[in-house]
């Protein structure tokens, strides 16, 4: 692996590529693997991945037990563990994948400017963890919660199919998740010039009404209450982001 101090033709930097793509995709399928298959196919880390899930958001909710999940071929149980398995296996080496990429790209900048970019990298990560965190705590709980509430009070009993319930769940992860960017996206925007902080101060009500429409959109159980909480952080999320703004803004002076 080179340094900022041994430059590189362009064959050079794509036999770097190369390499880093290539210890990534290592590390990624051991993982996965290990997820999978450890200590046993039946009882792997991945199935108990899903137990946990399954006891975490459906407990207490009918009966002080928690909702049984049922399969409807097969291979339904297989790919759920494997799609809960990728997608841990992304979340714990997410450190790895940023490693690599920024000692890739890292030596091409100046000092000044490698600051900058680190800086937006552990932003980008430390806000994409905060939302799936404040998701995972939060509002998936609170939405899985009114759902099931929800039917039952008109009368019906709860069948919940193992791979639809974990589909729901990865959505609502991402689309919980991603809108906590947004102060990194503000603050990349205000560096270059894009945006300033008396633009966005002066769009407040526009941003406010349309983070209201989004939150509405995304959220999935009939009630205003996960709408709420997930505007409201959006709207702090927005506040920050103009604080960054004008943070940027008194740098360049």
């Amino acid at each position: 692996m080179r340094t900022s101090l041994q430059p590189l033709t362009v064959v050079g930097h794509l036999e770097e590529l190369r390499k880093r793509i290539i210890v990534c995709l290592v590390i990624f399928l051991a993982v996965f693997l290990a997820l999978v298959t450890l200590p046993s196919f039946t009882d792997s880390f991945g199935t108990r991945i899903m137990n946990f899930l399954r006891e975490f958001f459906l407990k207490d909710l009918v009966k002080g037990a928690a909702l049984k999940l049922v399969f409807l071929d097969p291979l339904e149980p297989v790919f759920t563990v494997l799609k809960l398995s990728l997608l841990t296996s992304l979340f714990i080496l997410s450190p790895v994948f940023f490693y690599q990429a920024w000692a890739y790209i890292g030596p091409a900048f100046k000092k000044k400017t490698k600051k900058y970019m680190l800086l937006l990298f552990f932003g980008a990560f430390f806000f994409l963890f905060l939302g799936a965190v404040f998701s995972f705590y939060l509002l998936m709980p609170i939405s899985f919660k009114i759902l099931i509430q929800y039917g039952l009070s008109a009368g019906a009993e709860p069948v919940l199919s193992m791979g639809k319930f974990f589909d729901m769940f990865i959505v609502m992860l991402v689309l919980f998740a991603i809108p906590f960017e947004l102060p990194v996206v503000i603050g990349v925007l205000s560096k270059a010039g894009i945006v300033s902080a008396r633009a966005l101060a002066k769009a407040r009500k526009i941003m406010y009404f349309g983070m209201a429409v989004f939150a509405a959109a995304v959220t999935p159980d009939p009630t205003p209450v996960s709408m709420l909480i997930l505007w409201a952080m959006l709207v702090l999320l927005f506040e920050f982001g103009i604080f960054l703004a004008r943070l940027f803004e008194r740098s360049k002076k």
